[in-house]
């Protein structure tokens, strides 16, 4: 067998740390196609056979309903598919994959699609180049009717897994083995998408936008994922692998270190209390911040109870549920529930929410909620009779104006009332914040913050619309800096006015998770920061060998610089001397993408 050649691609390193694996390559619909060998051939031809005529079936139904809304001179393309189900050659190609290699059904069909999506792709003629695509169609149906009958199943994976796809959903990460699971290697995305976001929180290295690096990969090659450079190195030879053994060693002693649990107490060296807080969203980070002495949760972001809800929207029981776990696990320390902040075409499938160009700036957060009345005084309810079972927080997402917090708190009020007068809840006064994230917030601070009872700062947004850097773009990836001066006036800014006015303000955004931006935040007047329940330990360890005035000092001078380059260099030179924890792999995470600052 001929030896594979290495290869190297290069994208934007939006998790860091360096991992071995091997590739599990995921479709479209983040589905492991995997070779598995079936015991029972005939009944595996069945299965087949079964999702075909299925597949038949709803395109015949598909069909008459095009045809009843335009026509049957339209509604041609859906009998073209359904030749392509009834095509012999192609069946009998999918059923000797399964007879020979004795394999499953959706290997076989996978199998089959990409080397007919080849032959066309390989055509000169655009028209027929392009008809590849109902080909995949096709095919897609077919596997979606597998999966079906036999559900993907972790169990038994080998331990050592980089998932390879050309997206991801943040919801798959709630059904994933992270046991199993080293890195994460995509083809789109960028340092501040979700994912993104959700990898770092997991200590997960991860490298995004990387164009075309799927057809190269097949499930079980080896790779090295390379986070802290934005690397990925396909079949990497032995000279590679002697290399880049220390930096993977490295990870994995780092890795271990942010899981040790210390004191639940975070001080400063001369005394000053910091209450360290997690954001979470997933069943695997309610333990992971328990473990690491989280003092609550500061942001549990509520949007992976909607997503891909089998109902459309989770019930007021399925989030009472959920809200309780939190507060009772939590105990005694404090739950704060961001309400649904999402565009509306990740939830809704109605009309009236849909077929928005620009989601960032469009229908989301809590214009959403004032919107969806209904789906936000359920949401409230569920918080409100969750209140019961200990201390929780309602925090109102993306609020630029304070007729929006008027309008919210006008409901909380009715949804409270309502609860009183129907239920003999014991229902105790819950805390309402508003996220501070959008300019507008940021300039008309005195007045927002007089309405609630304390301030969250989303510095993912914040920066977004500060800097005017689409998260999710990797051309502009580049311009998204934490560390620009004008977003450090901002927090600033915050910090002083929230001061002035007696209102507590934390930071829930992921620059809370890297020990230079924790001294830097705690020198510009913050002492609650929520972050990732992984990064706590470490946090606290560094805070305990700082003093209030070395972080003031340190904010003061940064404030000074005119780009972010210079307040890159002045930091992480400033808290090193500080210090005597290794900083080494913070410092990598704080610069820009790929390195650059």
């Amino acid at each position: 067998m001929a030896v594979k050649r290495e290869k190297e691609f290069l994208g934007s390193g939006v998790s860091p740390g360096v991992v071995f694996g091997q590739a599990l390559k995921l479709d479209n619909r983040n589905r492991a196609i995997l070779k598995m060998r079936v015991d029972d051939v005939e009944e595996e031809i069945r299965r087949l056979l079964n999702a075909i005529e299925q597949s038949k079936a709803q395109l015949a139904v598909l069909k008459s309903r095009l045809e009843e809304k335009i026509g049957s001179e339209h509604s041609v393309i859906l009998d073209t598919h359904i030749l392509i189900l009834e095509d012999q050659t192609l069946r009998n190609e999918i059923l000797d994959g399964i007879r020979k290699e004795r394999a499953n059904s959706e290997w076989a069909v996978t199998r089959a699609m990409k080397r007919i999506v080849r032959a066309y792709e390989s055509l000169e003629d655009e028209y027929f180049r392009e008809k590849h695509n109902d080909i995949e169609d096709v095919m897609e149906r077919v596997l979606l009717n597998l999966s079906g009958d036999r559900p993907f199943s972790w169990d038994n994976l080998p331990g050592d897994l980089i998932l390879v796809s050309r997206d991801f959903h943040p919801s798959a990460f709630a059904t994933m083995d992270l046991q199993k699971v080293r890195g994460l290697v995509l083809e789109l995305g960028g340092r501040t998408s979700h994912t993104a976001i959700i990898s770092r929180g997991l200590r997960l290295p991860a490298v995004m936008g990387i164009r075309d690096i799927l057809p190269s990969i097949t499930t079980g090659d080896a790779l090295i994922v390379n986070g802290d450079d934005g690397q990925v190195i396909l079949n990497p030879t032995q000279k590679r692998m002697q290399r880049m053994r220390g930096r993977i060693e490295a990870f994995g002693t780092t890795a271990s270190y942010v899981l040790e649990k210390s004191g639940q107490t975070t001080l400063t060296r001369d005394g000053t209390a910091v209450s360290l807080r997690a954001n979470t969203e997933l069943p695997y980070e309610l333990e992971a911040a328990k473990r690491c002495g989280a003092e609550g949760i500061g942001l549990f972001r509520s949007e992976l109870l909607f997503f891909g809800h089998p109902q459309g929207l989770p019930s007021v029981e399925e989030q009472c549920s959920s809200y309780r776990e939190l507060v009772r696990e939590m105990k005694p320390h404090t739950v704060a529930i961001r309400t649904l902040d999402a565009g509306s075409e990740k939830v809704f499938d109605g009309e009236d929410y849909s077929g928005q160009d620009n989601s960032a700036m469009g229908l989301r957060g809590i214009r959403l909620s004032l919107k969806a009345k209904d789906m936000f005084r359920s949401q409230i309810e569920a918080i409100l009779r969750s209140s019961s079972d200990g201390n929780i927080e309602i925090v109102l997402p993306m609020v630029s104006t304070v007729e929006e917090i008027w309008q919210a708190k006008s409901l909380i009020s009715e949804v409270r009332e309502s609860l009183r007068e129907n239920s003999d809840l014991e229902l105790r006064k819950v805390p309402v914040g508003a996220m501070i994230e959008v300019p507008a917030a940021v300039f008309s601070l005195e007045v927002l913050a007089k309405e609630v009872d304390f301030l969250c700062v989303g510095t993912n947004d914040l920066i977004q619309y500060m800097l005017a850097v689409d998260r999710e773009n990797p051309h502009v990836a580049y311009l998204f800096q934490p560390l620009h001066p004008t977003v450090l006036h901002c927090l600033a800014r915050i910090a002083d006015v929230a001061a002035n006015l007696k209102t507590p303000a934390r930071i829930c955004g992921e620059i809370s998770s890297n020990p230079f931006y924790a001294v830097l935040l705690l020198g510009m007047g913050y002492t609650q920061l929520s972050m990732n329940p992984l990064s706590i330990p470490a946090i606290r360890r560094v805070l305990h060998e700082v003093s209030i005035d070395d972080s003031r000092r340190i904010a003061e001078k940064a404030l000074t610089f005119v780009t972010a380059h210079e307040v890159c260099r002045y930091l992480t030179d400033a808290v090193s001397k500080l210090v005597k924890t290794d900083l080494a792999y913070y410092a990598r995470e704080i610069a820009a993408p790929n390195g650059k600052s």
